[in-house]
């Protein structure tokens, strides 16, 4: 019984462990934007369905239409092209089939 109990603490122990080794780039909150991405700078096209800033993700260039407003705010051209981690989707029904959702968003430091 003792032996069970000891493992079942060193395990839960381990788990604990690892989980922060795995979020240590996250501050002080749960593991969110883990994806890296670079902002490569606004959308100057005048367009409909222009507009939003690109976004390079694995190689390929997306477009994001909306940023969190937070993060938007903070933004300066001078810094592009700007490293970020993100957490993104597809639109369901893209304009010019680049457009991605972009619900959370952090600078790279």
């Amino acid at each position: 019984m003792k032996n069970r109990f000891l493992f079942s603490a060193l395990a839960l122990f381990a788990g604990v462990f690892l989980f922060q080794a795995c979020c240590d780039d996250c501050d002080n909150g749960p593991c969110y934007c883990s994806e890296k991405g670079i902002i490569l700078g606004e959308d100057p096209r005048d367009c409909f369905c222009c507009g939003g800033w690109f976004i390079e993700i694995d190689g390929d260039t997306l477009r994001a239409m909306n940023l969190p407003q937070e993060f938007a705010a903070t933004l300066n051209s001078s810094e592009y092209p700007l490293p970020v981690y993100l957490e993104w989707t597809t639109v369901d029904m893209p304009c010019l089939g680049d457009e991605i959702e972009v619900p959370c968003i952090r600078n790279q430091e």
